[in-house]
């Protein structure tokens, strides 16, 4: 009678899941740098540059009155810039204006 061999483990379920061995874990680790993190999460390169800052902002009233709005300013470069923006409105009861 022959010695029993341990079962493989079964195969793991298909999915999104990725296991790594630890020398691939290691090897992720000691070449991960400040830039490579921030790349990752989709930060701006240069991170002591400034990002796209701006603001949102809405109001709600009677007689159907509502609107929103907003503005970006976006940084292009080290010497120029560009601003955008948004408003949409609408006044119900009465006109806009004179």
């Amino acid at each position: 009678m022959g010695i029993a061999q341990a079962p493989e483990p079964p195969a793991p379920p298909p999915g999104d899941t990725i296991r790594l061995s630890d020398a691939e874990r290691d090897a992720i680790l000691d070449s991960n740098t400040v830039e490579s993190a921030a790349a990752a999460r989709g930060e701006a390169r240069d991170a002591g540059g400034p990002g796209i800052h701006g603001e949102i902002g809405a109001m709600i009233g009677s007689n159907g009155t509502r609107g929103a709005y907003g503005v970006a300013a976006i940084p292009l470069g080290d010497n120029a810039g560009a601003v955008v923006s948004f408003e949409s409105s609408r006044f119900g009861g009465y006109r806009r204006g004179r």
